[in-house]
Formats: C-alpha cells, structure tokens, sequence
C-alpha cells in the first residue's frame, strides 16, 4: 500500500542518524580503550547555505547563497566542535546609500577568508569565521546615482574581514535544516577611489545582522 521507496529527505535524513549513531558509539568504543582515549572522531559533514544579510545603516539586505560547507563533527572526549570549508558563489546586491541629497548605489560581495570553526556546548553551536566585503559597480550623484566612478577589480573591501560568529540556539543535528543567526561589525573601507569615507560613513559599523540556513546533504 505504501510501496518501498522511501523519500529522498528520509533516506537522507536515516543516512545522517546512521553515521552519527555508529560515530557516537565508535567514540564510546575509543574511550574505552586507554591507548586510544585521545584521539578524536570525526564524522563527514555537508550542508547547503542560504541565507542574508541586512546592512543596519541602509536597511538593504544581500541574498547570501546559495553555498556549500563541507567538513566534519569532531568528537574529543566531552567536547563536540565542528570545522569546513564555506563557499560562497559571487553573492551580489544592488543597494541603495542615502546620505541626504547624495545617494550611492552599489554591487556588495561577501567572500570568505578562511575555514569554518565551531563548538557545541549547552545545546546550543556556535560558528566563528571571516570573510571580506567587497564593493564595486560603484555609482553615484545628487538625488539619483547616475555617474559611475572607477574602481579595481578586487581592491574595493573592508581594511579587515569582517568577523562572523553565529548561533544555533537548542540545534538538532538530525533536523533537515539549521538556522543560524548573529550580529557583526563592518569595518571602514579602503582602495574605494573617493568613495572610501562615503562608504565608511554610509556602510560601516555594528549592529548588522546575518541569517543563515544549513541543508544537511547527507
């Protein structure tokens, strides 16, 4: 009546428990085995990110994704923390700047630096990361942005990545998909041509929010 095949989602989702429940129990098998209490399991982890941005100054937001974090839960005795790789496809945005009578639009990027950190502790999993911000398509004028100025590809980006810790309030690492969300700071900005101070007063600070959504693809 219900016929054999079970769902993709469940198969997947009945794939991840499997593995988590053989790591598990392969982590209380180590513990128990004095010359290998040490060593740390890992279990293979990859997830699909989607997710935004809001720019607190602009209101404007950045569709973010979507993305792939590929990497591993590593088990250390009572301690559970989570590493990757994040990529990102070449998000862009068209947002508008208000600064009285001046306005500025512009295409904003966000480009990871390096990998993925992460820990869980009390339920709850935090993510540490950096990524630039990159600006250019850079136009502007007096009540409507219509001249465009010059920039190098590239050079047009926060003076330090920006630093992205988010939170995964009660998690459950068998649910098919995992919010994420935090605040972060922006940077001042450099290699801008004139814009470097525009955007700075117009962009950066702090306050501006992040949401992102894990899709298990195990």
């Amino acid at each position: 009546m219900f016929g054999r095949t079970r769902p993709k989602t469940a198969r997947r989702r009945l794939g991840t428990v499997v593995a988590l429940t053989s790591a598990l129990a392969m982590a209380g098998s180590l513990a128990a085995t004095p010359a290998l209490a040490d060593d740390p399991v890992e279990i293979p982890v990859s997830y699909t990110v989607t997710g935004k941005t809001t720019v607190k100054k602009t209101g404007g937001t950045l569709d973010l994704g979507p993305g792939q974090l590929d990497g591993a839960l590593v088990i250390d005795g009572d301690n559970v923390g989570i590493r990757g790789n994040l990529s990102l496809p070449p998000s862009t945005a068209n947002i508008s700047l208000v600064s009285g009578v001046f306005k500025i639009k512009a295409r904003v990027r966000i480009e990871p630096t390096g990998p993925v950190t992460g820990t869980l502790a009390n339920g709850d999993l935090t993510t540490r990361s950096q990524a630039n911000m990159l600006i250019d398509n850079i136009v502007v004028g007096l009540f409507w942005p219509v001249i465009p100025l010059p920039t190098v590809p590239n050079a047009c980006k926060t003076v330090t990545p920006l630093d992205l810790t988010l939170v995964s309030k009660n998690v459950d690492l068998f649910a098919p998909t995992i919010p994420s969300s935090g605040t972060f700071t922006i940077p001042a900005f450099k290699d801008c041509f004139i814009n470097d101070l525009a955007l700075g007063s117009l962009i950066s600070g702090p306050d501006n929010t992040i949401n992102l959504s894990l899709k298990s693809n195990l």
